[in-house]
């Protein structure tokens, strides 16, 4: 976990121009959010130190802590805060970045997907929001899902780590990630990679997600990290 490098133009060199593109402009969004959360799970660290010493914080905090648990779908009310800090460290945490890229290429087909292209949809969200949603074109017969839209290609990404790391589907995800952080280790994403089996339809979607991550070398931007 520390020994990461900053993301350079030349990182991208080894790639066909078809899919550089693509890189080149999801993957520093990526690596944006996973920092962001980052610094989202060192104010709570902060908060458990606080808490483990004092047994009390202010009610500005107080409203930090409930802020972040409700975005990621936690319950909060009438909960102990070092229990609620313990849940939102083991549910809120980065996804490597070659997995987040990786899902991101094959939900919009490397960013030329109708999704992608119109509605900046890169990983095929799910939602029952006639307003933040397209009906996608080969919908089954009585399906009622859309396809969740997004001003940004930012907003995307941000909503897909939010998917990630609160909805149930993922839970097993989470669990497995919990002990990565546990023992700082992160090196063997296969791991991961397997809990995410309920993502699509398609009952090869782990294999075709290792194989997307392994073809294209991705795994070398999981230590990229981004200077401000």
């Amino acid at each position: 976990l520390n020994d990461f490098t900053n993301l350079s133009d030349s990182d991208f060199d080894y790639l066909k121009n078809s899919k550089k593109d693509f890189v080149k402009t999801v993957l520093p969004i990526i690596i944006n959010e996973n920092q962001n959360i980052l610094i989202t799970r060192n104010f709570i660290i902060d908060l458990k130190k606080k808490l483990q010493t004092f047994k009390t914080l202010d009610n500005s905090e107080i409203k930090k802590l409930n802020k972040i648990a409700e975005k990621y779908s936690i319950e909060y009310v009438n909960k102990h805060k070092l229990d609620l800090v313990e849940e939102i460290l083991k549910n809120v945490d980065v996804i490597p970045n070659s997995i987040a890229l990786a899902q991101a290429a094959i939900e919009s087909g490397w960013g030329k997907s109708r999704f992608a292209q119109e509605y900046n949809a890169l990983f095929g969200e799910y939602t029952y929001d006639k307003n933040n949603g397209v009906v996608p074109l080969n919908r089954d017969m009585g399906a009622k899902h859309l396809i969740k839209s997004f001003s940004s290609y930012g907003n995307s990404v941000t909503s897909y780590f939010n998917n990630i790391n609160s909805h149930k589907a993922y839970k097993n995800f989470r669990a497995v990630r919990s002990i990565m952080r546990s023992n700082n280790n992160f090196s063997d994403i296969s791991l991961l990679i397997d809990k995410l089996d309920t993502y699509a339809e398609d009952d090869k979607y782990v294999v075709t997600l290792k194989a997307v991550i392994k073809k294209n070398k991705f795994d070398k931007f999981d230590s990229k990290v981004i200077s401000y």
